[in-house]
């Protein structure tokens, strides 16, 4: 049993550490870009390139239909079932499904992009946009969908770099490339939509080559499969609700400032939510080993290696997070000012979204190993009263202290749905996921 632990830990911290250090290069990469916009086309143009940004992530909420975190969960309970020849039938229902879902997508920003513009984000610049960020709605998905695949196999290296270390990097050359040579480009984004181009093909291609080895090593006789349209519907569906409700916490106060205020503003506050990102590095990346994990122990009913998995998961996510958010709190000003004089008054922001971002590191992985445990209905639950308290608090205080208000609803939002999830958790699960530094996990 110490022996199985040890190998555990072994590979949750090889594995972790890996993802790390590719997510480290993502992030540079992607700091150099918001360092490279800001410095060169101001707070207004970083402040488009967000909202594009923004609208895209919310776009492929319906097309992606939770299926980068359903395959986890799908592909782990195939690998323990010793089933997997089925994982390319599995992935070709997806992508049907999600080609399907685009296309619903990119008709219906065709027919009310103006309304959409004109009434809601009140920013008209963004009618030529919504036609570029349709025609990156079907890569973008797909994307997503095809680096999950190597999270479930455990391959986390892949799945990391194609998730976004490779997007940050090669965005950040066509930065350099166009500027340099003075070739108009029409705005960053579209910059932007030809890097996620370029990673799906190669993308693409990694994915023959995996998917081939996968059905090599492993041929069995043909059976009925495990996970058809409907099945994989059942799994996927509430999953994509919660990823849409997440996302739309994570976004609202964007689309929000963008309804009273400026892109300036929107930009200001976009720096100081990439900076408080920071902190969470350690969560993805330890998350991108841990999740399937946390699926390949409750298919197997090991409650005891899930909770020994989450415990050491969290002490990681804990001692790894927690320096970076002192920096950040203790020197959000000169941080800040890194990007430009403008950018240091939204330090009370930083510092807000920074206390939030505390709360979720000692509280662990608590949505995907909802997600993980067959308990997406009520992580989407808690997920949409999130929503409605995060919607509510902007609606009250971005009027009035503008990206400072929309920090607090954030923050505060963040800090209810992993709390609920921690709660939630010790009651199905029988352990809490916090991590005390004084007691260990408690019991």
């Amino acid at each position: 049993m110490t022996k199985h632990k040890d190998k555990n830990l072994i590979e949750l911290v090889k594995g972790g550490s890996v993802s790390l250090v590719i997510k480290l290069i993502g992030m540079l990469f992607g700091y150099l870009s918001m360092l490279f916009i800001t410095k060169y086309f101001g707070a207004e143009e970083w402040g488009i390139y967000s909202l594009c940004i923004t609208v895209l992530s919310v776009a492929i909420i319906f097309p992606k239909f939770g299926f980068d975190t359903s395959l986890v969960r799908i592909i782990a309970e195939l690998n323990v079932e010793n089933k997997q020849d089925q994982i390319l039938g599995v992935l070709l229902r997806s992508t049907l499904i999600s080609i399907a879902l685009s296309l619903v997508v990119i008709v219906a920003i065709t027919l009310f992009a103006d309304v959409v513009v004109s009434k809601v984000i009140r920013q008209p610049e963004m009618l030529y946009y919504f036609k570029i960020i349709s025609i990156a709605i079907i890569p973008m998905a797909l994307l997503t969908i095809y680096s999950s695949l190597f999270q479930a196999l455990k391959k986390t290296a892949f799945f990391m770099l194609f998730q976004a270390t490779l997007i940050n990097v090669v965005f950040f050359i066509l930065l350099i490339f166009y500027y340099n040579f003075e070739i108009d480009f029409s705005g960053t984004f579209n910059l932007y939509v030809i890097a996620v181009f370029i990673v799906l093909i190669s993308l693409i291609l990694f994915l023959v080559i995996t998917i081939k080895k996968l059905n090599t090593d492993k041929v069995t006789k043909r059976e009925k499969p495990s996970f058809g349209y409907l099945k994989i519907f059942k799994i996927s569906f509430p999953m994509m609700m919660s990823s849409s409700f997440a996302l739309l916490i994570g976004w609202v106060d964007i689309f929000m400032l963008s309804y009273y205020k400026t892109t300036t503003d929107i930009g200001i506050y976009n720096t100081t939510l990439k900076l408080a990102a920071l902190s969470t590095i350690t969560l993805m990346a330890v998350n991108a080993i841990a999740t399937p994990k946390f699926g390949e122990f409750y298919v197997s009913k090991n409650i005891a290696g899930l909770k020994e998995t989450v415990k050491n998961s969290t002490k990681m996510i804990f001692l790894t997070s927690t320096p970076i958010l002192l920096a950040l709190v203790v020197f959000a000003k000169p941080i800040l000012g890194f990007f430009g004089e403008e950018f240091k008054i939204g330090y009370l922001s930083l510092i807000y979204l920074c206390i939030s971002r505390f709360i979720n590191a000692i509280s662990g992985s608590v949505g995907y190993l909802m997600q993980m445990t067959d308990q997406q209905n009520q992580f989407q639950n808690v997920l949409i009263v999130a929503f409605v308290i995060n919607l509510i608090l902007n609606y009250l205080l971005i009027p009035k202290y503008s990206y400072e208000g929309a920090a607090i609803a954030s923050g505060l939002s963040m800090i209810f749905w992993n709390l609920a999830l921690v709660i939630i958790i010790k009651r199905k699960l029988g352990f809490w996921t916090f991590y005390n530094p004084l007691q260990n996990l408690r019991e």
